[in-house]
């Protein structure tokens, strides 16, 4: 008799994956407003999401400082009470690409100037009202737009309050009980505020203590945040673990190993459509690894506009950067005779302490021919300095990730950095003998190690083979935001299923 398969068994539709909501908030995101590399990744990270599937909304202040051409002044308004006062809030409309919208939200008392955070005399002093109206606002926002979150991600001190507001919620609210992820891009700014500020976040009283939002007598920001999200997540590995030791954990290392089994560190990407020598709309000329002749035209034109002799055997050293102490300026300071001594040529750009500028503005006085600065801040001659110099110098005592070395491998320009945080898990020493590497890193922040190491940068430079070779393994590196995008997104699904 013969065999007859069995009839398939029917099978209802097939359900699509449920595509993970994110709320994504920042006290800065580029094009919008930048003052440091926060702004770089509130920028390029909801857009790496998006392309991971992710449906992100991500919100922002509406500064003076923005340009609103471009954006689009919603019908949303509302009030948003701080203590005793009810701000009208007003929502603006923006996007990162077609996929990935931004909400501005404004005040026009509390946002309404010319800088994010403060003016020639400091700190604005009602920071601790306008960031709380803002953590405020934002969940209001939220529950408008009718967007529940399975995440809702938050930066630094700036938005240290939302997983605290998300764990007292009250029993019916729209977003009672969405998980909440914090960012740590600098343990060194803590949105510390007097303890009458604690009166403005409307919180119960209880939470005022060693166990809550209080530390040293003040209302703590970040420590809150640190303590009520579900997942912390530093900038890069080696920072996650510097942070819990007493010299980079700046007081909250004790907090910090308190939740350490939800702490990670993901090394932060790079906005491809921003930065990528064979497209920059910056350059005066494109280049790729296959076609570095453009390099070489970048380096000509770079020299002209700082007025400095193009010698081909000479390395240009770049620097563009905040000329702050945690840069590891006073280490170029004390060994800056030794510098000036070896065959080099220095361009700096950048703004910082009164000191450091002056340095670098009297060193160019001093060596004409050989220095180049610009204090302040210029994006085509930044992304002039990354194309057109030889090696890229970032000597920073520490570094919880750095995108700057990134960059300067993306544009063929091999780095000098100290082994920490971001720099060291992004940074390969270079080895001759392997021809593996992608810069030269040294571990001591003394000046005798920095100049150590751009002796051997000069030295190499001066081998074309082996510098051909370093340039290749720079430029192959991949620092775009598709892997670190997925990590966070795996950060995520551990997190909602834990």
């Amino acid at each position: 008799m013969k065999k007859t398969k069995p009839a398939p068994k029917k099978r209802g539709p097939v359900k699509s994956a449920k595509r993970l909501k994110v709320a994504f908030a920042a006290s800065e995101a580029v094009p919008f407003i930048k003052t440091g590399g926060l702004a770089d990744v509130a920028g390029a990270l909801p857009k790496g999401l998006s392309a991971q599937g992710c449906d992100v909304v991500t919100v922002i202040p509406l500064y003076g400082a923005i340009n609103r051409e471009g954006l689009v002044k919603t019908d949303l308004e509302f009030y948003v009470n701080v203590g005793n006062r009810a701000y009208l809030t007003e929502v603006y409309k923006g996007k990162f690409d077609d996929a990935t919208p931004v909400y501005l939200i404004h005040n026009r008392e509390l946002f309404a100037r010319p800088n994010p955070y403060g003016d020639e005399n400091g700190d604005y002093p009602d920071n601790d009202r306008r960031f709380i109206f803002f953590n405020l606002a934002v969940l209001e926002l939220l529950r408008l737009l009718k967007f529940r979150p399975d995440i809702m991600h938050v930066n630094d001190w700036h938005l240290g309050l939302v997983p605290v507001l998300l764990k007292n919620l009250s029993k019916g609210d729209f977003l009672r009980g969405v998980r909440s992820v914090l960012s740590i891009h600098s343990l060194a700014y803590q949105g510390l505020f007097p303890k009458e500020s604690f009166e403005l976040t409307g919180l119960p009283p209880e939470l005022y203590s060693t166990d809550g939002v209080e530390m040293h007598g003040q209302l703590a920001l970040l420590k809150s945040a640190i303590l009520f999200s579900d997942g912390i997540a530093a900038v890069s590995p080696t920072y996650a673990k510097e942070i819990l030791s007493p010299t980079l954990g700046f007081g909250l290392e004790k907090v910090l190993k308190k939740r350490k089994e939800v702490l990670t560190g993901f090394l932060n990407g790079v906005d491809m459509e921003e930065w990528n020598p064979e497209v920059d709309p910056l350059l005066p000329f494109n280049y790729s690894a296959k076609d570095l002749s453009g390099k070489a035209m970048c380096r000509a034109k770079l020299l002209k506009v700082a007025g400095l002799k193009n010698i081909k055997e000479r390395p240009v050293v770049g620097i563009v950067s905040r000329l702050v102490g945690q840069k590891g300026f006073d280490m170029v300071v004390e060994c800056a005779d030794e510098l000036m001594q070896l065959d080099l040529t220095l361009v700096v750009v950048g703004t910082g302490q009164k000191k450091f500028e002056d340095f670098f503005s009297e060193l160019k006085i001093r060596r004409p021919d050989r220095v180049f600065c610009h204090i302040g801040y210029d994006d085509r001659l930044a992304h002039l300095i990354e194309a057109g110099s030889d090696v890229f110098l970032m000597p920073s005592v520490f570094e919880p990730c750095g995108l700057n070395q990134m960059y300067s491998m993306i544009y063929g320009t091999p780095p000098v950095v100290r082994a920490t945080g971001g720099l060291k898990d992004s940074v390969q020493n270079w080895s001759p003998a392997k021809k593996t590497g992608t810069g030269f890193v040294f571990q001591d922040a003394q000046s005798p190690a920095l100049l150590a190491a751009v002796k051997r940068a000069i030295k190499t430079f001066g081998k074309k083979k082996e510098w051909a070779r370093l340039v290749i393994n720079c430029m192959a590196r991949d620092f775009s935001w598709r892997k670190s995008a997925a990590d966070y997104k795996g950060f995520y699904k551990k997190i909602i299923a834990s």
